[in-house]
């Protein structure tokens, strides 16, 4: 074999050898690309899946209301009223009262530090309207704000028309309306929201004449004495606007938010629902389970348990403590019966609140309030709440410890 015969052999085992590390270094290249390309596909279906799972709708199926994961959503929660009270715009709820905590480090709180899966904000009309009709915009900002808030922290957020503290009305009349009207088309495509349609109920049967009207008037609207309650209760008639009336609104403008519709005698009394339903879906009914009146769970059947077999019930704002003529004395003992309880018919716990002297001491968010180890009963002078004003926010005695705890071993967030 010649040089030039030799050499064009070397060539062709070298033209051999190159083409061959091309193809394999492109074969690399095009594996590690289609790599990338395949797990970013991944990664993208992944988010996809979970963005569709959150943004998915609740409904009420039965007795039971679905989540978006399709398990029964059972609340676990705080009442928080900051929104609610005397011009909160201008602080953005921050030093309300004497808690010195912002709502939104009561949303945080709530959230991480006491596992909470939903909060109730108290919303007054008083707020959100200027007195020529218009929208206050930095009050509703506000609102979006703590809504948004809740909401990025896995938890649903509940609107629910206050009127106490303006001494408003006892049943809802054509201003709360008004108020639906705007807050549905506001907030008709967040799913994460619930619509509580008015503050504890509590039209007397003495205002409107008889029960029997009292729960007509409930749930279809009707002329009764205006009263803000037993306390008032004044000589001239005035148009209540029913529940009924409110859902149709709201449905109305295109939202299928879940809608709570508190019962009558300041939110304590279910026994009308069952002659007095109200329609338009995905509909619940709230009461507010306490120890002031119902301390055995013969008592608690048949103020609420039993209508849990039939429609979901929404728990709205638990308090132990109602004044020294109502405390339940018992209750470090008759508390965890009734978390039990509640617990058996999974209908949850919203209570009321992060308050200092209340659920939590001083201004403490994850110091909950306790009673003292091995106690049975809680000695009459400290068995006291001294209303809104926490006259006293390092009181340390309270049920706070207990469902803190509650709410640490079962309650599921979205």
């Amino acid at each position: 074999m010649n040089r030039f015969a030799k050499n064009k052999n070397v060539f062709s085992l070298l033209e051999l050898l190159s083409i061959f590390l091309i193809v394999s270094i492109l074969g690399l290249v095009s594996w590690f690309v289609y790599s990338k390309v395949s797990q970013k596909n991944i990664s993208k279906s992944a988010s996809t899946t979970t963005l569709s799972s959150r943004q998915g709708s609740f409904a009420v199926e039965g007795n039971k209301i679905i989540g978006p994961n399709g398990k029964q959503f059972i609340p676990y929660g705080v009442v928080i009223e900051c929104p609610s009270m005397v011009m909160p715009e201008q602080e953005l709820c921050t030093g309300y009262d004497v808690t010195g905590n912002s709502g939104s480090a009561m949303v945080e709180a709530a959230s991480k530090d006491w596992h909470m899966n939903i909060v109730r904000f108290q919303v007054a009309q008083e707020h959100l309207f200027h007195s020529d009709g218009s929208i206050n915009t930095k009050y509703l900002t506000l609102i979006n704000g703590l809504i948004k808030e809740a909401n990025s922290l896995n938890m649903v957020a509940i609107i629910t028309l206050q009127e106490e503290h303006y001494r408003g009305p006892a049943f809802p009349t054509a201003s709360a309306t008004t108020f639906w009207k705007f807050m549905s088309n506001q907030y008709k495509n967040n799913p994460d929201v619930f619509f509580d349609l008015y503050n504890e109920p509590r039209l007397s049967a003495t205002a409107a004449g008889s029960v029997a009207n009292m729960w007509n008037i409930w749930q279809n609207g009707g002329s009764a004495l205006y009263s803000t309650g037993d306390s008032y209760i004044g000589t001239n008639k005035i148009n209540y606007v029913g529940m009924q009336s409110l859902i149709n609104t709201i449905r109305s403008q295109g939202s299928n938010n879940i809608i709570i519709a508190e019962s009558p005698n300041y939110d304590e009394d279910l026994s009308g629902v069952p002659t007095h339903q109200l329609t338009g879906g995905n509909i619940a009914y709230g009461v507010e389970p306490n120890l002031k009146h119902d301390t055995t769970q013969a008592e608690q059947y048949m103020t609420f348990g039993q209508y849990t077999k039939t429609w979901p019930i929404m728990p709205e704002a638990f308090l132990d403590n109602y004044g020294s003529n109502f405390c339940d004395p018992n209750s470090p003992v008759d508390l965890p019966k009734l978390l039990k309880y509640l617990k058996e018919l999974k209908m949850g716990l919203i209570f009321w609140s992060l308050q200092p002297g209340t659920g939590i001491v001083g201004h403490n968010l994850n110091h909950p309030t306790s009673y003292p180890a091995g106690s049975k009963t809680i000695a009459s002078p400290l068995c006291h709440f001294k209303g809104n004003s926490a006259e006293d926010p390092n009181t340390s005695i309270g049920d706070g410890a207990i469902i803190k705890s509650f709410y640490e071993a079962n309650s599921i967030q979205l």
